[in-house]
């Protein structure tokens, strides 16, 4: 509603004057009303206004007693939650320290236990080794004195047949080698053949290569090159020989395990132990068994 609706009026131009003067006398009359109620209320409104400030006074008191307690109760909470972290802290490195040091002392015992194991286990393939070793140079000797006996046996035999023969130029007798009826002297022969099991034919010999000089050295008898001239000679005997898999050559089998035994021992070299410059006491200290010097010399110096 616009201003002009209060007005009672034909058009704009034709205003009713005393309705205004009527209009502004109430409204004078209102504005007087108004300032003696404001007079009348301004101590209410001053004690009011007091009593607002003592309030919002009082609750910015109460709020900084409450951001201070909160603050108090903060850092005790931070306090006793960083004492309380630090005493847990402290409980796990213990337990974490007691469980390395049971784990490192387990490892250290299986590590002995192995260790123990691998010199006795050692130190028996060494003792079957020499068992082994002594049981084949028994039975050779055992061989060679039982193949002497038998040839001398049999050189008796046929010489005390040849002394009891008569004196004829020729005497055939039953050739037990070949089977049939022979001379006596082809009979002789043959069995001494046999008897020369042992010997070494021309192709073994010529495969041995030896010099003059080499030969002569053995100063063989022509019954011993007869009878063992394979063994003196040195021929590879395929019970004690075989060829090795380090260097593809005919050697004796206890040096082909002699040589397996060296390809896992952990070993040192002589310019290998110069180079540590141990002196008389770093070395005592080591306290190194001569198996585990044999056998772990490069790690154990080296630790």
């Amino acid at each position: 509603m616009g201003l002009w609706e209060h007005f009672p009026y034909t058009n704009f131009h034709n205003l009713n004057l005393d309705w205004i003067v009527t209009k502004v006398k109430e409204l004078n009359q209102k504005v007087t009303e108004l300032d003696q109620w404001a007079q009348t209320h301004q101590g209410e409104y001053e004690v009011l206004l007091q009593r607002v400030n003592v309030i919002e006074t009082e609750i910015d008191t109460f709020e900084t007693q409450i951001r201070s307690e909160f603050d108090q109760l903060k850092a005790q909470q931070r306090a006793e939650f960083d004492a309380l972290k630090a005493e847990t802290t402290d409980i796990i490195n213990r337990e974490v320290t007691r469980l390395e040091n049971e784990v490192n002392q387990a490892i250290t015992e299986l590590e002995n236990d192995f260790n123990q194991l691998l010199s006795d286990v050692t130190a028996r393939i060494r003792q079957m080794e020499y068992e082994l070793n002594q049981a084949i140079i028994n039975l050779n000797n055992l061989f060679d004195a039982n193949n002497r006996y038998m040839m001398q046996w049999v050189e008796n035999r046929l010489q005390e047949f040849i002394d009891s023969l008569p004196e004829i130029l020729t005497v055939m007798v039953y050739n037990p080698v070949q089977g049939q009826v022979t001379d006596i002297q082809q009979a002789v022969n043959d069995l001494y053949t046999v008897a020369c099991y042992e010997g070494i034919t021309a192709a073994q010999y010529d495969s041995l290569q030896l010099t003059a000089s080499e030969y002569d050295a053995l100063e063989l008898t022509a019954a011993q090159y007869d009878q063992y001239g394979y063994k003196l000679l040195g021929y590879p005997d395929p019970d004690l020989y075989m060829i090795s898999p380090f260097t593809g050559e005919t050697v004796l089998v206890k040096d082909v395990v002699t040589d397996l035994a060296h390809l896992y021992m952990g070993g040192i070299t002589a310019a290998d132990y110069d180079a540590l410059e141990l002196t008389a006491d770093d070395y005592d200290a080591k306290e190194l068994t001569a198996f585990n010097y044999d056998w772990f010399a490069d790690e154990l110096l080296n630790a």
